[in-house]
Order: structure tokens, then sequence, then C-alpha cells
């Protein structure tokens, strides 16, 4: 029986190492248009859609699948959001303060103060786009692709998680030096409850759901950071 031009494309993409680093370098071009103003999610979502379609993969096979539980894996997701949030504001923007790297440059979302309506709309894209769309496309495609072309030991996810987090902070280069570090180090902890949840999509994406309404709702109110 002859092979569909789907079949025969997946065929050549799957587990193929210098294609897994071509389409590494095409992410890092997505990634440069941020600097351009063009937000890389736009173009990075689809990207990843059509290589795992054409791979024959789903979200499902990434971790966008029914938990177990739901009552655990969203207990656990927020409280990891809520105490992430708490370390991030008491602690670790504090010590990057001292060390002379500045604060974050959040000209961006100057609108939320006192203003529900862009409160309102700001929470629905930090749902929508930061909660699911970059999570299916850090943690779900970018870190297994990574994983893939170092192969499938300890290391391979190790080098996954490292990898997807640089990515994912240097999309947020508008946030300047001090919000790339603090993004850099909350990808690793959304990377980190990834894995070590089972490769549940569900914990990182409800995690930073949280952590992205709760930055919104002290910003509305003059807290944050």
């Amino acid at each position: 029986m002859s092979l569909s031009r789907r079949d025969r494309i997946g065929a050549v993409l799957y587990d193929n190492r210098l294609v897994t680093s071509a389409e590494l370098f095409i992410v890092t071009i997505f990634q440069a248009l941020d600097s351009l103003g063009f937000p890389a999610i736009f173009f990075l979502f689809p990207f990843s859609r059509i290589s795992l379609w054409l791979r024959k993969i789903g979200w499902r096979d990434l971790g966008l699948r029914r938990p177990t539980s739901w009552l655990r894996t969203i207990g656990i997701a927020v409280m990891v959001g809520v105490a992430y949030t708490a370390i991030e504001i008491r602690l670790i923007e504090p010590l990057l303060h001292q060390l002379g790297v500045g604060s974050e440059d959040l000209s961006n979302f100057e609108g939320i103060r006192d203003n529900i309506p862009v409160l309102a709309i700001w929470i629905i894209i930090g749902w929508t786009i930061g909660g699911f769309a970059e999570e299916m496309v850090y943690r779900g495609y970018l870190l297994n692709r990574l994983a893939d072309l170092i192969g499938h030991g300890r290391a391979s996810w190790v080098v996954g998680l490292i990898g997807s987090s640089a990515f994912f902070a240097f999309g947020h280069a508008y946030l300047g030096i001090a919000g790339i570090l603090l993004t850099f180090l909350e990808a690793c902890v959304w990377a980190g409850l990834y894995l070590g949840g089972g490769r549940n999509l569900w914990l990182p994406i409800v995690g930073h759901g949280i952590t992205n309404t709760l930055g919104f709702i002290l910003m509305y109110f003059g807290l944050y950071p």
C-alpha cells in the first residue's frame, strides 16, 4: 500500500536530528521577530502544530490529556504558582536589584493600574496566550524537540528544560535584562513541573495562568513589583 504524502514527510521528520536542528533554527528566527514587534508565539504555535501533525503526534501525546485527578493537578499548580509569585517578589527581584541588574521593564502594562477593563483583557491574554499557547509551544513542543536532538536519556531532558526556558526568556526581551532573568527562572519552574508531573501539560498551564493573573492583579493595585 502506497504511503500518503503526509506519511512520507512524517517518516523523514520523525527522529531525524538534522531536521530537528533545522526546526530549532526556524524557531530561533521566529524568536528574533520579537525584537521587530511581532510576538513569536503567533508564528510558533501554528509552526509547532504543523510539525507535530506531520509526525502524527498530538498535543495529547505531549501531555494535554485528562489527568488522573483534576483536583490534585489544579491544586498543585495553584500552590506552585502562588508560591513562585511570592518568592519572585519577596526574594528574587530584590536580589537582582541589589546585584545591580535593575527591575523589570513593565511599561507595556502601565494601562492596568486602576483600570478594570484593561485588567480583564490582560488576564484573558495571560491565560489564552500565556497559560495555554506558550506552555503548549515551549514546554510541549520545544522542550521535547530539544530532547529529541540529544536523545532520550536524563541529560536530554535537562537540555530540553534549560534550552526551552532560554528560548522562552529571550522571547520576553521587552521586559529588560531583569525580566529576561526572571522569565528564565519562571520557565525552569514550569518545565520542571511538566517533567516532574510525568509530562502533564495541565500543571504548567494552570500554574502559568495563576502567576500571570496574580501579577496583573498586583499591577492593578500598584503593588508589583
